[in-house]
């Protein structure tokens, strides 16, 4: 088989279903796909809607900055914010508690 790896999304049977509406020359697109893998047009969709589904979500699981975002980005790693009163407050409050070995 060509490019057909069954995933265990795509290999899965359930007893759920989803209808969808197309015409006839994406009929012939998929028999003919799934002729030419030697399987059954529902395996053939689902392993398809499967193996779309994974790369739309692996996808949206990482963002690429582009070269402005990134240099803006790095600047702000490099430049930390100064810190806040809060802070400033914990820190004194740690060093009053804390006794240091030097």
């Amino acid at each position: 088989m060509l490019d057909f790896d069954i995933t265990t999304l795509g290999a899965d049977t359930g007893a759920r279903t989803t209808q969808i509406r197309h015409g006839d020359r994406l009929a012939d697109v998929i028999e003919n796909a799934a002729a030419m893998l030697g399987v059954d047009k529902s395996m053939f969709c689902r392993n398809a809607i499967a193996k779309e589904a994974q790369r739309v979500m692996e996808r949206s699981a990482r963002h690429t900055l582009n070269a402005e975002d990134a240099a803006a980005f790095q600047a702000a790693l490099d430049t930390p914010p100064p810190p806040t009163p809060r802070a400033l407050s914990g820190k004194a409050l740690y060093r009053d508690r804390v006794v240091h070995a030097d």
